[in-house]
């Protein structure tokens, strides 16, 4: 179980860096950069990690029930959805606080729902602690979004003694955007677990589990690949800015839209290992924890990134969101040791 948590936590710290790749990507506009991520990131890189450990993959996915394969790429193309809005949040109010709300609402949605839905939930003390890790991490999203709020307000009162105009992008519609997308990333948890019949399929025929542990994303991602895909090449045509794929310095965009590709579903991948090694309730427990380290990581790039500047009240405010999202990590363990 040592081992699990590790290996978790190096999946927590490839999904709380993958952020930074999503700022400062000139030449490329917002869509160019994303079409790229989706080929790369969502469609490519998945496939060919799964097909390098199970070369049978694709057998063992004609061998799930349709059903399944349906109900988990739904939930993928509703995580595709929100995750369009996780990137122009990250672009209007920052990566720490855009990982904030996200994860808060997709720690406890795509921890519990997975529970009540396969009948996996623990023993009572368990099950107890579980909920009681979820309502800490709760109040440390609460007080990281209230960091966040403070900080708007002391730009804003800035801005007024300048004479300047207010930011032109105001913090609520970046809120907003990451509590959507945190609902869709919820219901990304809820399709992994879903396309685990696949994973099962595959261990009959004598893949190791954590091989085939990959093999959920394939068909999850797959879903998520059609709508952040569709989406920002119809943005492309639109604004006529595949023109951006030969500007000069745009080299350097396509390695940093790759490499943001590349550490995203290391995150994923090194995630669905663990959830085998943390055992039957790996894929709640591991999701709640999973979220809640990689907050942590995030708010650190985003305080070297220069975010929190010159804000040193809201910069104590995040210190201790960050202190209480600590504690509920350390309780969600000792719930996983008595499931």
């Amino acid at each position: 179980m040592l081992t699990g948590f590790m290996v978790l936590l190096l999946a927590c710290f490839f999904q709380g860096s993958f952020g930074l790749g999503m700022k400062k990507y000139q030449p490329f506009s917002w869509e160019a950069f994303w079409v790229v991520f989706s080929v790369a990131g969502i469609l490519i890189i998945p496939i060919l990690w799964t097909w390098i450990e199970v070369p049978d993959f694709m057998s063992y996915i004609r061998e799930t029930p349709a059903r399944v394969l349906g109900l988990a790429s739904l939930c993928g193309l509703l995580w595709g959805v929100s995750s369009v809005l996780f990137g122009k949040a990250v672009d209007t109010i920052g990566v720490s606080l855009t990982y904030g709300v996200n994860m808060g609402i997709s720690a406890s949605l795509g921890s519990l729902i997975p529970l009540i839905l396969f009948g996996n939930v623990p023993p009572a003390l368990s099950f107890s602690l579980l909920l009681g890790g979820m309502v800490i991490m709760l109040g440390g999203v609460v007080m990281i979004t209230k960091a966040g709020l403070d900080k708007e307000k002391r730009m804003n009162q800035q801005a007024a003694q300048g004479g300047q105009a207010a930011p032109a992008k105001p913090l609520s519609k970046g809120l907003m955007m990451a509590s959507v997308a945190g609902l869709g990333s919820a219901a990304m948890n809820i399709g992994f677990a879903y396309a685990n019949r696949t994973l099962e399929t595959a261990a009959g025929h004598g893949v190791s589990e954590l091989s085939a542990s990959l093999i959920p994303w394939v068909i999850t991602l797959s879903g998520g690949f059609v709508a952040n895909f569709a989406y920002a090449a119809y943005q492309l045509v639109k604004n006529r800015s595949y023109r951006d794929y030969v500007k000069p310095g745009s080299s350097k965009a396509y390695a940093k839209a790759l490499i943001t590709s590349l550490i995203w579903f290391l995150a994923l991948g090194f995630y669905a290992k663990a959830t085998v090694m943390l055992g039957p309730i790996g894929s709640s427990v591991g999701w709640l924890a999973f979220n809640g380290l990689a907050l942590i990581i995030s708010n650190a790039w985003g305080l070297k990134d220069g975010e929190w500047k010159g804000f040193s009240g809201p910069k104590k405010q995040l210190m201790l969101g960050n202190g209480i999202l600590i504690v509920s990590w350390i309780v969600v363990g000792i719930a996983n040791s008595f499931a």
